[in-house]
């Protein structure tokens, strides 16, 4: 009997998987694909996965690639950080992506005046809510400048953050 074309065992999705998702193993699962169909990078092994974070939202049965994963130190531009910035509307924060480039925006609670806490902010992950801070917003991590991300600090003191999209 003749043999068919090269396969190899990819990773991909057991389930949807929300970005920011810390992977466990129940998330993933090996399927064979056409070698010539697997992608650049599609990852091959499922340990080295466990207890790391989804980048961004990822299909049922999306075939994962390195470029999946949160790399902190190497997805930061030299001389940035990665900052937690956490925004008063959680449903505000569901909308946002991995990539999405947005101004971040404060609220003075005393004054009711607001300003540009940050401008040109790219979100890095959307950890998943916590049950016991549904109601103090939503975390979100971006990618800023050292002075961004005292400013953003200062901000979240100051009152409510919220962001528009550029």
């Amino acid at each position: 009997m003749p043999e068919g074309p090269p396969t190899v065992d990819v990773v991909v999705a057991r389930h949807e998987v929300r970005g920011g998702t810390v992977l466990a193993a129940g998330d993933l699962e090996l399927r064979p694909v056409l070698a010539r169909d697997a992608p650049q990078h599609a990852l091959t092994a499922l340990e080295p996965l466990v207890g790391r974070t989804l980048a961004a939202p990822a299909a049922e049965r999306q075939v994962l690639t390195d470029l999946a994963l949160v790399s902190a130190r190497a997805a930061v531009a030299p001389g940035h950080v990665v900052s937690p910035l956490r925004l008063a509307d959680a449903g505000l924060a569901a909308l946002l992506r991995p990539g999405d480039v947005v101004d971040v925006l404060g609220a003075d609670e005393q004054t009711a005046q607001a300003r540009v806490v940050a401008r040109a902010v790219r979100v890095v992950t959307i950890p998943p809510p916590a049950e016991e801070t549904a109601d103090t917003g939503a975390l979100v991590l971006v990618e800023v400048s050292p002075t961004a991300a005292t400013d953003l600090a200062q901000g979240a003191a100051a009152g409510a953050l919220t962001v528009t999209w550029r």
